[in-house]
């Protein structure tokens, strides 16, 4: 097929062969980037400006679907970002060719994700993007430019209310790269140096919106400040009715049926009140 290739198909239709590929292919079949990347070899020198014709393409649609509107709600997006990664890290990193930050400046575009809420899409195309560097000779760890990114990963992997499936790509990314996410330098000073986003309503989060206090109105404040138990409360007597407002006995009074059966009346009660008279009466 390759041969065939060479023989039908002229430099000049590259662009075109190269957006086809990557919008109806690549950005699909993730199972068959292998086979692609084998085509490619396979064309030799001809290839070569395939392959960029190829990376142009893939830097466009991956800009393109980064500012798409609905890269947070639509999973079908998300999903192409993320076949876009694991290719652009198949064809760069793992061939030693870096990327170049004119074209794409990963450190910057997971920062942005953290304060705009696109981690969401943001870290998962990442995150494949860098696990092409696992077989590269360059830009494996300890490669400068590479912990730099996973120390943001880091520090943004700590943030308090991160959703689980964000951690989940950051250790996956971490695994495959042969490191321990704890042997990673934090950045906190580069993270801290951005705006904090807001986490209610914030598809990175788990955090929900508190709902607000309610306040109670004036008409409710004097409605409750007319009941009798809220004037014992404040010290206002119950029987200081105005005169054109004359107070009630059922109003103020509470009535307790039988209340004999639960009041027991002391005996010698009698006698003592019988004393206390004759005390009172008697002249010294």
């Amino acid at each position: 097929k390759a041969q065939e290739l060479k023989d039908l198909l002229d430099p000049k239709y590259f662009g075109w062969l190269g957006h086809f590929l990557v919008v109806k292919r690549i950005s699909t079949q993730a199972n068959f980037h292998s086979l692609y990347l084998t085509l490619l070899d396979q064309l030799g020198e001809y290839g070569k400006g395939l392959v960029e014709k190829i990376l142009e393409s893939v830097y466009h649609n991956i800009g393109k679907l980064l500012r798409s509107p609905k890269i947070t709600t639509s999973s079908s997006e998300r999903s192409y970002l993320k076949n876009l990664g694991i290719w652009l890290g198949q064809i760069t990193l793992a061939r030693n060719r870096p990327i170049l930050q004119i074209m794409l400046d990963c450190k910057e575009l997971l920062l942005q994700g953290y304060e705009t809420g696109k981690l969401i899409a943001v870290a998962p195309f990442l995150a494949k993007t860098l696990e092409g560097a696992k077989g590269s000779i360059v830009f494996r760890p300890p490669n400068p430019w590479l912990m730099g990114l996973l120390g943001v990963f880091r520090s943004v992997y700590d943030v308090e209310g991160l959703k689980m499936n964000i951690k989940f790509e950051v250790e996956v990314l971490c695994k495959n790269l042969g490191i321990k996410l704890e042997d990673i330098p934090l950045r906190m000073a580069e993270l801290s140096k951005r705006v904090a986003p807001v986490k209610e309503r914030n598809p990175d989060f788990n955090i929900k919106a508190s709902k607000p206090a309610t306040v109670p109105g004036p008409s409710n404040a004097t409605g409750m400040l007319n009941t009798p138990d809220s004037k014992a409360v404040l010290g206002i007597a119950t029987s200081d009715v105005p005169p054109d407002r004359p107070s009630s006995v059922d109003e103020h009074e509470t009535v307790i049926p039988n209340l004999a059966a639960y009041v027991t009346v002391n005996p010698s009660l009698a006698q003592l009140l019988q004393q206390a008279a004759l005390g009172g009466s008697t002249v010294l």
